[in-house]
């Protein structure tokens, strides 16, 4: 071969392999691709390890397909990786028990163990249990001498293995799956033990084939025929020796480590009472141990750690349960409940001993991990149920920062740390500002970089806790303390200063992370009604939406400053208000200060700065600086539900303000709020022919569709909206929505933007009338607010009727059976309204229209109008103006009534009206009308103004009446 091909072979490794680093959607198909380069290039043993990626990566449910298997098969059998074509072929034709064989003797290689793997994932074989556990015996024997490649292509295909026995596809071989992981796993047990003192052995056993022990234990666990006692000695296994051989501080990687985690927490879903009590109880305080350990690890190292947080949560959520400590010697089955279930008392006890011991250590290294590891326990949710008796030791919170002092930078900042993570929990939270605001203070303005940083988004996040109330029994004499809070305006210009130095200048990640802890400060401080005045007039919003583009956890920060920054007060009931004002008044009172005067205006400037038109001013300052594009950037990619559900309640507030509901529109928010919609929220596709629309139960679609739902008020829906179907779901559903402080209001918000979305052009592409009304089957939660008590929703719920009743199937809603009381032979009948279902479903009380005409009765202009409206197109049926002139008592006086106002719109309505009654064909409703003196004084002051609206109309109605 050439140099100049081996440039470009090589150029093509080059090309695939920032392929796999910047896509790695496709991945088996790269790693084949760039095998198949690395045999052309002579280089077996890389294109043989690409192939047993590629073979590993095609078992993951993203990646496995019936192409991308045969892919891997085709490879194996095509590629030449050692230039010898026939040594390649030869385990094609091969038996199962002869690959087998080859593999115990050591003489196999991985293109003939991959393909055994294929053989099975394709169902084209099921090893039986003794040619699993020889697998698993020349896996052992392996470990030590054999390539890494190999050893785990053997340990991947008795994972395949074992996953096809663990599924039988008879149900009477059920029993004999369970004896054979049993056997399996027992051989693995025994395999362990026989090489007790080798560990070497076990390093690199766990190293390799720490996801083959996994899913021999999980395969096992999942069958309800297997005994107690067996699962319980598989689990006790796992823990005693997988778990801790692969969790040894400095002698696995972090590979190794994370894969043991996954099969802790894959054990949790499958066997939880036994994998807590061995993980708790059976194996001594070492699982536990180990565990801390991974907790107290450098920030540097996310892999395991957030994986040991994630066990740590789970864990402490499994001993909750009364249930998983079915195993423990303690646990009573009789008794309902458990105040503190034995494995949870158990856990507490092991953490607080294990983290005392640590953090209480002489030895800097340890004291930083036991820290970290405390840190992380909060930080992972699991701080509070964990952490709790180390807290209740007498004197640890006082020694912990008497001691922070003196400990190292490192220290400190894990101190520091702990100090951030415990900021979710109130009380212990208030205890730590109580006992380091000093050192945290010093620390903060004495120390750069990332211990200075962290010091001050503390005293940030201290700085909205209640200031501690001594009793006053203090000398006078006694010197001042020097723990006073920071100067929360002061502190707010530190991180502003920060923040804006980083504006000019190439930012590096360090200056990323420095951005976001300033960012996040500002946010705890913006609590403060004051700060959030003395944010929105600095530059700082500005800069901090340009960075956020560059980090999601700044983009992150960056919504949640936005949404403190933005949120109205919530509407309160009075038990409420008075809580609140004792929480205020608990807040700002200080050692020996009585509360008078100087905190009442306190609070009433507070009031002042938070209050609807204050926070519509801060609102349009931010949307100045591009929140709204640097809200809809947060929610794209992949995205957290945190992130998600602050960007909706940000939205909702935004579009409080009718000046930004064009802006909100212009710049994308619609999409950006329809596509962060739970799996369950309705959308626009209809699976059934009627669908009744129910309230919403999540938080963030509820959020979501009032967004959309306040910007439809005011937005032509044609130009708005691509599909406003789609929002006619989502608002529709708010009409469903349980009564609560807000929901009249966001009925009323859904009804206007409802109106505004079914006032497009009848038959046009954007008419959705049909689609709301019948096809989602809406018409009876909108005639349930038609009914509604208060004023302002009923208005709007006869505004959108009116809007309706030019779809044709809510026209015949309301006219089918109008004038059934009418009879050929009689003038009127007016049939009686009695509890009688039939006779009153033949009432005129009982008629759709009857309700339009007591609300054209209204004492409210704008109903009246609404209601008459309808009734005027609905007259265009001869039904509609029989039920008004001859079946309802009232209709015309009530209509008659309303032509005497000097509202040109109500006039024109009647106008038509007795237009369209007039010449409806019924001689009755016309000697009716004719022998009416009303009719005829009305009409005729129709007619004395040619200008006015309703002369047209009178005019037609009085030729027809002569």
């Amino acid at each position: 071969m050439t140099t100049e091909s081996k440039d470009q072979l090589q150029s093509q490794v080059d090309q695939l392999t920032l392929q796999l680093q910047t896509d790695s959607s496709n991945a088996p198909r790269v790693l084949l691709d760039r095998a198949r380069v690395y045999g052309d290039l002579g280089e077996p043993l890389l294109a043989r390890e690409d192939i047993a990626r590629a073979a590993s990566l095609v078992r993951d449910p993203t990646y496995k397909s019936e192409s991308s298997v045969e892919a891997v098969e085709r490879a194996v059998r095509e590629l030449s990786v050692s230039g010898n074509n026939k040594s390649q072929t030869e385990h094609i034709g091969a038996s199962d028990q002869e690959i087998i064989d080859k593999v115990a003797q050591g003489t196999s290689d991985v293109a003939c163990v991959v393909a055994l793997e294929q053989r099975i994932h394709a169902n084209k074989t099921q090893l039986s249990g003794e040619q699993v556990c020889a697998l698993v015996d020349a896996f052992h024997k392996m470990c030590t001498y054999s390539e890494l490649e190999t050893v785990e292509a053997v340990a991947s295909c008795v994972s395949a293995a074992l996953v096809r026995l663990s599924v039988p596809e008879d149900a009477k071989a059920v029993d004999g799956a369970a004896e054979t992981l049993a056997s399996v796993v027992q051989e693995i047990i025994d395999a362990w033990a026989n090489r007790s003192d080798n560990g070497e052995f076990k390093q690199q056993a766990c190293k390799v084939g720490a996801k083959m022990y996994t899913t021999a234990v999980y395969a096992l666990s999942t069958h309800e025929a297997v005994d107690a006692r067996v699962l319980q000695s598989a689990v006790d296994f796992y823990v005693g020796q997988i778990w801790l051989v692969g969790t040894l501080p400095a002698e696995t990687d972090d590979v190794c480590q994370s894969d043991v985690c996954q099969g802790i927490l894959r054990l949790l879903t499958s066997c939880r009472p036994h994998l807590v009590y061995s993980f708790v109880k059976s194996n001594g305080s070492l699982p536990i141990e180990r565990l801390m350990s991974l907790l107290g690890q450098p920030r540097s190292l996310t892999g395991s750690r957030s994986l040991a947080m994630l066990i740590a949560s789970q864990l402490t959520a499994a001993v909750q349960d009364p249930s998983a400590s079915s195993l423990f010697p303690e646990y009573d089955a009789k008794s309902k409940s458990h105040t503190s279930p034995p494995a949870l008392a158990q856990l507490r006890t092991l953490a607080a001993d294990i983290i005392d011991v640590l953090v209480q250590s002489t030895i800097q290294s340890e004291r930083t991990r036991g820290l970290y590891a405390l840190a992380s326990l909060y930080e992972s949710g699991a701080g509070s149920e964990m952490a709790i008796n180390v807290w209740a030791k007498n004197g640890w919170a006082e020694e912990l920062w008497d001691q922070g002092e003196f400990d190292r930078p490192e220290t400190q900042l894990a101190l520091v740390y702990l100090a951030d993570a415990c900021s979710t929990d109130t009380k212990v939270s208030a205890s730590m500002k109580k006992l380091g605001n000093g050192l945290v203070q010093e620390l903060a303005r004495a120390r750069t970089g990332e211990l200075g940083e962290i010091a001050s988004v503390v005293l940030a996040k201290w700085s909205n806790l209640p200031a501690p109330v001594n009793p006053g029994t203090e000398p006078k004499d006694e010197p001042e303390s020097d723990t006073s809070d920071v100067d929360p305006v002061q502190l707010a210009d530190t991180h502003i200063a920060r923040i804006l130095a980083l504006s000019n200048s190439d930012i590096s990640d360090p200056q990323i992370t420095a951005a976001e802890r300033s960012t996040e400060a500002l946010g705890f401080l913006c609590l403060n009604p004051l700060l959030k005045h003395h944010v929105v007039q600095s530059p700082v919003l500005q800069t901090i939406f340009a960075l956020s583009k560059k980090s999601s956890q700044l983009k992150f920060a960056a919504v949640m400053l936005i949404r403190n920054l933005t949120q109205y007060k919530p509407v309160l009931s009075e038990e409420q208000k008075r809580v609140q004002q004792m929480q205020q008044l608990s807040k700002r009172a200080q050692p020996g200060q009585t509360i008078g005067s100087e905190i009442k205006e306190m609070e009433s400037k507070d009031h002042n700065l938070d209050d609807a038109s204050a926070v519509a001013e801060r609102s349009k300052k931010v949307c100045e600086a591009g929140a709204i594009a640097c809200l809809v950037g947060a929610v794209q990619g992949k995205v957290s539900d945190s992130t998600k559900d602050a960007v909706a309640e940000v939205f909702v507030a935004l579009a409080t303000l009718h000046e930004l509901r064009g802006q909100l529109v212009q710049q994308g928010a619609v999409r950006a709020l329809l596509s962060i919609l739970s799996a369950d929220a309705p959308r626009a596709p209809l699976k059934d022919a009627k669908y009744t629309p129910t309230a919403l139960h999540n938080a963030r679609d509820k959020h979501v569709a009032w967004a959309l739902a306040k910007c439809a008020i005011s937005v032509p829906p044609h130009l708005a909206f691509d599909d406003p179907r789609a929002l006619a779901r989502l608002i529709l559903s708010l009409l469903a929505e349980e009564s609560h402080a807000q929901s009249l209001l966001i009925r009323f918000e859904a009804l206007l933007a409802l109106t505004n979305l079914a006032s497009a052009e009848p038959g046009s592409s954007s008419d959705i009338r049909g689609f709301l009304a019948c096809d989602l089957v809406g018409m009876s939660l909108i005639e349930m607010c038609v009914l509604n008590e208060h004023v302002m929703v009923r208005r709007a719920a006869t505004e959108l009727v009116c809007n309706l009743v030019h779809e044709p199937r809510v026209f015949e809603r309301f006219v089918e059976g109008a004038d059934e009381g009418v009879e050929e032979e009689s003038r009127i009948i007016e049939l009686p309204d009695n509890e009688d279902e039939d006779e009153s479903r033949r009432g005129y009380r009982a008629q759709r229209m009857h309700v339009l005409v007591a609300l054209s009765d209204v004492d409210d202009a704008a109903t009246q109008s609404a209601a008459s409206g309808a009734l005027a197109v609905l007259s265009n049926d001869p039904r509609c103006c029989r039920y008004l002139i001859l079946v309802h008592p009232r209709a015309l006086d009530v209509l008659l009534s309303l032509a005497d106002t000097n509202n040109a719109g109500l006039r024109h309505r009647i106008a038509v009206i007795c237009a369209n009654a007039a010449t409806c064909g019924d001689s009755r409703v016309l000697a009716k009308l004719r022998n009416s003196t009303n009719v005829a004084r009305v009409l005729q002051s129709m007619v004395e103004d040619p200008q006015m609206p309703c002369f047209a109309a009178a005019q037609s109605a009085q030729e027809a009446l002569k």
